[in-house]
């Protein structure tokens, strides 16, 4: 293996592993709402579910460019612990909203509306927390630490979320959220001296608005890695939730195989994100990042073909290797690529990609598993993803990129 990228000679600051602890508290907590919010719409039927998922997405993605460049304003940890008390308030006012009126569809629109809205301030300045809090070369470390965070909780939100929603339905879901926001508040009181102001702007918002998506958009490195993010994002993320589901339904696998499926790849993202938390990141983290759509692609080509089900959570496992490897040295690329004061602004703008990213492929991709079968887009997403690596190294801006 090749050493990493930098001398270990600096320890991540303490600071971050407070935030650390708050954001995977509040972790914990948001993925077992978002639990209870789909099992509770979907009581309601499929029609009224999707409505749900489409109040909670829709402002969410209008408001992301308004999230970062607020978010880059007024400060990344003032605008967070702006959009906690939010979530915390609106968590607590639902415990006794649910208990008088249950759980009607007009209160579940409107509590999606209200979480989209927070989300599109929260999100942007969540995600440059880290930019904020350790030095640029640390930053490959920082992120493999959330990651490894996520893999775990990906997993037990879920399982909580359903034993919550089981005991008391929304009303215990909420009530879990609101201790989970009360803590990450109390993580940003703690720090909140300990992460320089930003420098005041002299442009109104629209202008910062429009001076971030510059700074996206306009550095060669920066959009080579916003584009390349943007295709992987609609070619990979819709493993989990479409694919993969759809992948053991032509098997006829049950849900509980599908589930570990999912979890094969969720734990090859971890090997790596875990190797990248002990060890940093490798020396040429553009070429590494090719590399791993090349593995992904090597794991997704064995689940079009493989029919044994232990075959098939190697490759699970082997595509998540790939996706960890490609992630884990694109993100603090691009995070490192920008200057600390555009940090909100840029997430927005990757956030936004993403989102755009899935909203188009996943119709494409599941019209597509009806059209030529499952094994025949996997098979696709596959070559595709190879096609996109090979690309990557032919691209001298990517190519030769390095992580600070």
């Amino acid at each position: 293996m090749t050493p990493p990228a930098e001398p270990d000679t600096q320890r991540i600051p303490v600071r971050y592993w407070i935030w650390l602890f708050g954001a995977a508290v509040s972790l914990l907590g948001d993925l077992t709402m978002t639990f209870a919010i789909g099992w509770s719409a979907s009581q309601h039927g499929g029609r009224i579910a999707g409505l749900v998922l489409l109040l909670a997405a829709a402002p969410r993605a209008a408001l992301l460019l308004v999230g970062g460049a607020v978010g880059d304003r007024f400060g990344a940890p003032r605008v967070l612990l702006a959009s906690c008390t939010a979530m915390f308030l609106l968590t607590v006012a639902l415990v006794p909203a649910t208990l008088a009126v249950g759980e009607p569809i007009w209160l579940l629109l409107g509590l999606a509306l209200i979480v989209g809205v927070i989300d599109a301030f929260f999100l942007p300045s969540s995600r440059s927390m880290p930019r904020l809090l350790v030095p640029p070369e640390q930053v490959p470390r920082a992120l493999a630490s959330f990651q490894v965070i996520g893999v775990v909780f990906a997993v037990t939100g879920t399982a909580v979320g359903g034993v919550l929603v089981s005991w008391a339905g929304l009303t215990a879901a909420a009530g879990f959220d609101a201790i989970t926001f009360g803590v990450m508040i109390g993580v940003l009181l703690l720090l909140r001296n300990t992460i320089s102001p930003p420098r005041r702007m002299q442009t109104g918002m629209f202008r910062s608005i429009v001076d971030g998506i510059k700074v996206a958009f306009g550095r060669p490195l920066t959009k080579a890695l916003l584009i390349t993010m943007t295709v992987a994002a609609g070619l990979l993320m819709p493993l989990d939730a479409l694919l993969f589901p759809l992948l053991a339904r032509s098997h006829g696998w049950d849900a509980a195989t599908a589930g570990l499926l999912v979890a094969s790849r969720s734990l090859g993202v971890g090997v790596i994100a875990l190797r990248i938390l002990l060890r940093g990141a490798f020396s040429r983290p553009g070429i590494f990042a090719a590399l791993g759509l090349l593995v992904a692609a090597a794991g997704l080509l064995g689940l079009s073909f493989l029919d044994p089900l232990p075959l098939a959570f190697a490759a699970g496992v082997l595509s998540g290797i790939g996706v960890g490897t490609f992630t884990g040295h694109v993100l603090p690329m691009l995070m490192n690529s920008v200057e600390r004061d555009y940090q909100s602004r840029l997430q927005s703008v990757v956030v936004l990609c993403q989102s755009l990213a899935l909203v188009v492929m996943n119709p494409v991709l599941g019209s597509l598993a009806e059209s030529v079968g499952i094994n025949g887009v996997c098979l696709g997403i596959s070559i595709a993803a190879a096609l996109t690596g090979l690309v990557v190294l032919t691209r001298p801006v990517l190519r030769n990129a390095t992580v600070t």
